[in-house]
């Protein structure tokens, strides 16, 4: 029943049947402050404060500030409440987030207490923060001249000025820029909220201080809470202690629409690239769609994106691919805009084919208007839509943070917050539209048609990222001529004083204002998955039978270990190639469309599953994952077996273009996954199922890719060999042990029906080859045309003698959030370090879009010393182990529960040594950690590093390393 709340008034109110929730939306009375209500009996709570912030340049203000905020407020006049909270919080969500036009401040947690206490130390610090008070918070977290002796160089440094250096380090990120400013020249969208680097040095103090009055204000906040949540006292809360302190003021963050362009016109920009990458252009065809507000259009236009662009037997990404444009052909709908934008974008381009990219476009969208989509590929696209909307799988994300950010999609621009909360009605309408020519007509109006459009080219050019440092170094070098020595000197003491300002302490007052659960708030039993093993003949089945309202996930995990090591790159290349080449009984593009018709989707991965007693022991699979409806499973069984043991390699033209594809999706990912690359190459040197990992999906993996594509006229028939043989090997039934998450009374179905489908599969008996493995030196860097480093060290302390201990998890923690945090992130102005200690004994600290290599490798080389003095109080004790158990007690899914269940089974860990671990974890001491110290230094003694930085990075630091690669 809906609640009758002081200090508020009831807006809207609806059961929303799609999320099984009660929806309440109310304005704050005295501020106007919009609040949105989700209530239902999950007690896995969500709170979301945000604030429409739309940049006025790409100073990065809102970006800046949503960093600076979560640096000391009011009530808790810390340095750093929010790693403060991180070690000591049960949440399961900490976070905060910058869009183009909003500022979202998200929690959530099970725990009650804990809800509360995050809820009050965010919303403490969004409307009261010490930005006011300490200058040194923006100099921190936003940019600073740093000048440490009168004859230095000045350098800027700041997290998000690091930060953003890295993301316009990527391609991607940088056309999608320009995609932006190029559609909406004349509103707040032509700004780069997140900053540019360039221009985040133009953001003054008091630029910023004014930003945060004008938009940090009640009237200007959407406010959402999900769960069982205590709706009146909370709100009552919320009132009292801050929206009651403020008074209306109308909201100065109106977002302006953007009045179409009328003529297609052509921005072009450049990307920094590596020698050899002549061929990299860039393409986009961008198209401006609709207003964020239109729900049904939304829809469609997202359904319209994935049949045209997102699988094999997309026409369009059929097109472009099959004459050679691109390497990767893909597209977006970009949808946090009150405008949205549906991109076509194809990358590696020869520059010969720029024309016909657009052309070939134009010609492909007028045929499918002309002669019609086919039923079955809108059909397919809709039911993968459908089943995605029902499943309401939030991807590890808590589904009140999943909720609260589709609410305000269309809160933020006057409309319903319930818009995105529903489904059904615009379902059925797309569901009719297939036989009325409904997608046909969003393609004519909204793409062949468009007023508003835009061609973005993004030209690779060598030495780029050189050239940008220079620029800057020359830039600072005209700042500090132009400054007189007293002006300098100056400098010289404001960075002291910076310093100082860093290194402070928290005194023990300040650290006992944030909020702290107790010990007895602790579960002490281990969360371990629900499941049985079920044999029948030579398959062994893992069964998770919990409710997970009638979808089946199936995973089939064929076990390698019989396969010598030169098969394992096929294998690799074969995970990239299931699904998108033809079988026996389909062409690959009916294959596609079959799958979406009948499943909700279906992945394959290769993958190591270390086990937890052996440096050499490890169980290699190849993965097939696939989810269904009950009534769908016989199709499920079907077309799993169909591509296990019916798909031809035989079209060279085809396995060339996956492969270029292939390729241009790893390349995508090196410039956001720096520290992933350096860390994963360095583990690689330590254990068996690393160096795994590293030959079938890892650096050692791309390279082999781009070999075969650099020699496919030379080696495609040897290749061709290679792959058969490799698949092959697979349609063994003694490989074969079946993963299974379904409801309890479909077990027995299920399983017999899988058990058809396999009934055939031929049975071969494996032999497992004794595995072998040699650790290696490491002291490599890795060469890569990006604008920050990602510096990662470590070492197998099992190698060394020592063995894993519960306690481990809360060094992580500690070092983590302490050391690291404050060393590398905070002093020295990386965007973020973490370390970590793992069950195999592989340990290691990284760090990303950071400025330095040396001083970080120094860093890391001291942080034994650092441990042996160490002496936490009993708070703080506590507040680690509170973070560390954090960490480990995120509820379980169906589907989640169900797959630590089968990882747990083939590693071996059962449920007692994991309640060691966490008993072990429990007992946390001083006395232990400082035994640790130890571990650490003979560690750091071996001196294994490997760094992913850019050439002229690794030319100043060339000494360090035993091997230079380049990406």
């Amino acid at each position: 029943m809906t609640e009758t709340i002081k200090g508020y008034t009831l807006v809207e109110s609806q059961y929303i049947k799609e999320i099984d929730s009660q929806v309440d939306c109310y304005s704050h009375d005295k501020t106007k402050a919009h609040i949105l209500v989700i209530a239902n009996e999950d007690v896995h709570k969500s709170f979301c404060i945000g604030f429409r912030t739309p940049p006025h340049d790409s100073t990065g203000v809102a970006h800046i500030i949503e960093h600076s905020v979560l640096c000391g407020s009011r009530k808790y006049p810390l340095k750093d409440p929010f790693v403060e909270l991180a070690k000591g919080s049960l949440n399961t969500y900490l976070n905060a987030m910058t869009y183009p036009d909003k500022t979202l401040y998200p929690i959530s947690s099970q725990n009650d207490k804990d809800f509360h206490n995050l809820m009050d130390v965010y919303l403490d610090a969004v409307f009261f923060p010490n930005i006011y008070k300490s200058k040194e918070i923006v100099m921190q977290e936003g940019w600073r001249y740093h000048l440490e002796k009168e004859d230095d160089p000045i350098e800027y440094k700041g997290v998000v000025y690091n930060e953003m250096k890295g993301a316009f380090s990527s391609p991607e990120e940088i056309a999608f820029r320009f995609i932006k400013s190029s559609l909406f020249p004349d509103t707040i969208y032509k700004n780069e909220s997140g900053g540019a680097p360039s221009d985040i040095p133009d953001l003054s103090y008091e630029e910023l201080l004014a930003f945060h009055k004008t938009h940090y204000h009640p009237s200007n906040s959407y406010i959402c809470l999900y769960g069982n949540s205590h709706t009146e006292k909370t709100l009552r809360y919320i009132d009292e202690e801050y929206l009651s302190h403020f008074n209306y003021e109308s909201p100065q963050s109106c977002i302006q629409l953007q009045q179409p362009l009328g003529e297609v016109k052509t921005h072009k920009a450049f990307y920094s690239a590596a020698e050899g990458k002549e061929n990299g252009l860039f393409l986009s065809c961008n198209f401006v769609v609709g207003e964020m507000t239109n729900r049904e259009l939304m829809l469609g236009m997202n359904v319209l994106e994935y049949l045209l662009l997102d699988t094999p037997a997309a026409p369009l990404k059929k097109a472009l691919i099959a004459e050679g444009i691109g390497e990767d052909v893909y597209g977006m709908f970009q949808t946090h805009l009150k405008q949205p934008i549906f991109s076509i974008v194809a990358k590696n381009v020869i520059p010969e084919k720029r024309e016909r990219f657009y052309s070939l476009i134009k010609e492909t969208l007028e045929k499918l208007v002309k002669e019609g989509i086919p039923k079955a590929l809108i059909s397919g696209a809709l039911q993968v839509k459908e089943f995605e909307l029902r499943e309401g799988d939030s991807s590890g994300y808590s589904k009140g943070l999943f909720y609260s950010i589709a609410a305000i999609k269309s809160w933020i621009y006057e409309a319903s917050p319930f818009v995105y909360l529903k489904f059904e009605k615009e379902l059925e309408i797309l569901k009719e539209g297939i036989q009325t020519g409904y997608f046909e007509d969003l393609i004519k109006t909204y793409l062949l048609n468009s007023q508003h459009c835009t061609q973005v080219e993004l030209y690779p050019k060598v030495g780029l990222e050189k050239e940008i440092e220079e620029k800057t170094t020359q830039k600072l070098a005209a700042y500090k001529m132009q400054l007189t020595s007293e002006a300098i000197k100056q400098l010289v003491e404001e960075t002291k004083a910076f310093n100082a300002f860093q290194e402070r302490v928290d005194s023990e007052e300040a650290l006992h204002t944030i909020p702290l659960l107790t010990k007895e708030d602790l579960r002490r039993e281990v969360s371990y998955p629900r499941y049985k093993v079920i044999k029948k003949g030579t398959t062994e089945y893992i069964v998770t039978p919990v409710f997970t309202n009638q979808i089946v996930y199936m995973n089939w995990y064929l076990h390698l270990e019989d396969i010598e090591d030169g098969k394992m790159p096929y294998l690799g290349m074969i995970v990239g190639m299931l699904g998108k080449l033809s079988t026996k009984n389909y062409s690959y593009e009916a294959l596609s469309t079959t799958i979406d018709e009948h499943l909700g989707g279906m992945e394959y991965h290769i993958q190591a599953i270390s086990h937890p007693d052996s440096l050499e022991k490890y169980l290699p699979v190849f993965l097939f994952k696939s989810k269904a409806l009950i009534g769908k499973v016989k199709e499920q069984v079907d077309l799993m077996k169909e591509i296990l043991c019916e798909t031809l390699f035989e079209d060279k033209n085809r396995l060339l273009e996956i492969i270029r594809e292939m390729k241009a999706i790893m390349e995508s990912s090196l410039s956001g996954e720096g520290h992933r690359v350096a860390y994963s190459r360095l583990l690689s040197h330590f254990t068996g199922a690393e160096l795994f990992e590293e030959k079938t999906k890892g650096l050692t993996f791309y390279h082999f890719v781009c070999e075969i594509e650099k020699e496919w006229q030379l080696r495609q028939d040897e290749v061709v060999i290679a792959l058969q043989e490799a698949y092959q090997l697979l349609s063994n039934k003694a490989r074969l042990i079946v993963g299974l998450t379904v409801d309890e009374d479909q077990v027995v179905k299920v399983i017999k029906e899988i058990e058809r489908g396999i009934e055939d599969l031929k049975y071969e008996a494996l032999i497992p080859l004794k595995m072998h493995f040699e650790q290696s030196n490491c002291q490599e860097a890795l060469v890569y045309p990006t604008n920050v480093n990602y510096v990662a060290m470590g070492y197998n302390f099992k190698a060394l003698g020592y063995a894993y201990h519960g306690s481990l998890m809360m060094l992580k923690s500690l070092l983590s959030m302490d050391y690291l945090w404050n060393k590398v992130r905070v002093q020295n102005g990386a965007y973020g370090c973490f370390c970590d200690f793992r069950r195999s004994g592989n340990m290691f600290f990284v760090s990303y879009r950071d400025p330095y290599v040396k001083e970080t490798l120094a860093t890391y080389k001291k942080v034994s010393t650092y441990l042996k003095n160490i002496q936490l109080t009993e708070r703080e004790l506590l507040q680690y182990l509170i973070g560390t158990i954090s960490h480990l007690d995120f509820p379980f899914t169906s589907a989640s529960e169900g797959k630590t269940a089968q990882v747990y089974h083939l590693m071996g860990i059962q449920k007692a040594t994991l309640q060691k671990a966490r008993d072990e974890l429990f007992a946390t001491d001083n006395r232990v950690l400082q035994g640790f110290a130890s571990l650490l230094e003979d560690c750091m003694a071996k001196n294994m590093y490997c760094i992913f930085a850019n050439s002229h990075t690794v030319e100043e630091t060339k000494t360090l390393y035993q091997d230079i690669t380049s990406v």
